[in-house]
């Protein structure tokens, strides 16, 4: 029964170190897309974009910017579109772009200080629902007086 056991413990041991292989190389996968050295001047961009009327706009961790209406930003919103829910909804982006002032501030003083002119699309996912109190309970609108 013992030798049962630690034979047992033994393959199970044997079956996950296969599995730790797997991990680092898809570990260096992922370091060398991180690596990827950008053409100069551009930048990588991660946050959450939306586009509404005549207004583009990309939220960063720490930053707010403008996005050039060009056909690089179509581009994007027609990959958007097909994932949001609302018309107000907000999609995530990984993009590369370039910063420059942006001249709508300059020429009217409303809008966001810089802007980010697209320059490629690497990835577009739905943004995370951003509920800050969940109750667990649905509404009808049926049911509101």
């Amino acid at each position: 029964m013992k030798r049962l056991i630690v034979l047992s413990f033994l393959a199970l041991a044997m079956v996950s170190c296969k599995n730790n292989k797997e991990s680092k190389e898809g570990a260096d996968v992922i370091k060398k897309m991180q690596e990827e050295v950008l053409p100069e001047g551009q930048q990588l961009f991660r946050g959450e974009f939306i586009f509404i009327e005549d207004a583009a706009v990309l939220t960063a961790r720490n930053d707010i910017y403008a996005v050039e209406i060009d056909h690089k930003m179509h581009e994007l919103n027609k990959v958007a579109e097909a994932l949001k829910k609302t018309e107000f909804d907000m999609v995530n982006v990984v993009i590369h772009g370039t910063v420059k002032p942006n001249p709508i501030k300059a020429e009217i003083g409303e809008g966001w200080d810089e802007m980010i002119t697209i320059t490629k699309i690497i990835e577009v996912t739905p943004a995370t629902n951003a509920d800050i109190i969940k109750t667990g309970k649905t509404l009808d609108i049926k049911d509101v007086k």
